[in-house]
């Protein structure tokens, strides 16, 4: 059963595009990375994960978080197929990654490389994930 909250209805065959961002938003985050770029590793990274979790659940549901908070997109990832190890463990790897997202991009203080690392090994495997359950 899919939660109650805002969710938009896309059109089943449009995940492609959304695994394209989230794909080229992680190719950005490791790029931001080798340049010591902490802030732009991180929230490309976390881009890279919305917008994966975003093409999951357009492909399996037909829908994505329309919602204001992005830990909705959590939960509607989970409502894939809800009793699933698989799903449940990178669900929580969706909300350990958008866990830093407001710090880092609005907060005063900067994302520390050991952050940037942990998020970037979390969205590299919330990838490797997604694109092994969609089709090429």
């Amino acid at each position: 059963m899919t939660p109650k909250f805002k969710t938009r209805d896309v059109e089943k065959s449009l995940y492609t595009n959304y695994l394209k961002r989230s794909e080229e938003c992680y190719h950005a985050a490791k790029n931001s990375f080798v340049a010591q770029e902490w802030n732009a590793a991180t929230i490309s990274a976390i881009h890279a994960c919305i917008s994966a979790s975003d093409a999951m659940c357009i492909y399996f549901l037909g829908k994505r978080n329309a919602g204001e908070s992005h830990n909705e997109a959590a939960a509607l990832f989970k409502a894939i197929k809800t009793d699933d190890e698989q799903i449940n463990t990178n669900a929580s790897r969706i909300l350990r990654i958008l866990a830093i997202k407001n710090m880092a991009e609005y907060e005063d203080r900067l994302v520390f490389k050991a952050e940037a690392e942990k998020v970037l090994k979390d969205c590299e495997r919330f990838l490797e994930y997604v694109k092994a359950k969609l089709p090429k």
